[in-house]
């Protein structure tokens, strides 16, 4: 008789376990893994604090790699968002139209490649077709210096220049951003690039010890047009020749924690993170002046 009633709650156990709905995907609670393009770590990662204090149920779990092995992992479903500084590409598109996946890429920030020079050099500025000899010119003994091989800072620079080929001699890869920075600061014959939200936020302490190890070389279109140096006020103004935006990618529709994640920064919270972080908010926020009408007391 044991036996018996040990063999229908065995029976009822299966039963309840194969009845048990399935978690549906909540913005307030769960996991996810997402690719960021080294070049804008701080930005993301003070947009991911914020994101952890408004939403602490949920974990985001980081992988800095560079963005088109990021856009890749997010296509072979290896993982469910990806952050770039660029679109998807033709054939990136072509996948995605192939899967019947409508393209919806989300535009948070406004960034720029920084270039950055030792401070025992004094020439701080340059024209684009001055940087753009650079690339090409062999008998130039000026290093050029990214944060990686396949950079998305050199993606940036050559689709600006309108590079097709680089004189790859000139051309070093460091190990990340900060990498770039140091190795820099000791050789005056160098050039580095780097993301512009590793020296943005002015009220950072790590970010103003970065800034002042190194001279930002201020850039032109031309001599006539004028040099800009990359700062808050002039990336707002576009005039600094060598912006670029930061996205967002998912191909989840559910609104889980990566849709939640991307409504976050790109809402008026996120947004005020972005300008905290001395970059422009793509969704710029209205500033609002309330007035008194009245007429003023004598």
């Amino acid at each position: 008789m044991k036996i018996k009633y040990l063999l229908l709650f065995l029976m009822f156990g299966v039963i309840a376990c194969n009845t048990t709905k399935k978690e549906e995907p909540n913005i307030n609670k769960g996991v996810i893994t997402i690719a960021i393009d080294e070049s804008i770590k701080p930005i993301m990662e003070a947009q991911i604090n914020a994101h952890h204090i408004h939403y602490p149920g949920t974990k985001i779990i980081t992988k800095y790699i560079p963005e088109t092995k990021g856009i890749n992992m997010l296509l072979n479903d290896s993982l469910t968002m990806a952050c770039t500084t660029r679109e998807f590409n033709e054939n990136e598109l072509a996948e995605l139209k192939r899967r019947g996946i409508k393209y919806l890429p989300a535009r948070m920030a406004l960034d720029a490649v920084a270039l950055v020079q030792s401070k025992a050099n004094k020439d701080t500025t340059i024209t684009l077709e001055e940087l753009r000899r650079l690339f090409t010119d062999k008998e130039s003994k000026i290093k050029l210096v990214f944060d990686r091989s396949n950079s998305s800072n050199l993606n940036v620079i050559m689709e600006k220049l309108k590079l097709k080929s680089i004189n790859t001699e000139n051309v070093f890869s460091a190990d990340g951003n900060l990498e770039v920075i140091d190795y820099v600061k000791k050789s005056p014959n160098a050039i580095g690039f780097i993301g512009f939200n590793w020296i943005s936020d002015t009220d950072d302490k790590q970010s103003q010890d970065l800034l002042n190890q190194i001279n930002v070389v201020a850039v032109g279109e031309s001599e006539q047009k004028g040099f800009y140096k990359i700062n808050f006020k002039n990336l707002n103004q576009r005039r600094y020749p060598l912006e670029r935006f930061v996205y967002l990618h998912t191909l989840t529709k559910a609104w889980g924690v990566e849709n939640g994640f991307i409504r976050f920064c790109c809402s008026k919270t996120g947004q005020l993170v972005t300008e905290k972080m001395g970059l422009v908010p793509f969704y710029i926020i209205p500033k609002e002046f309330l007035l008194n009408t009245s007429p003023m007391k004598k």
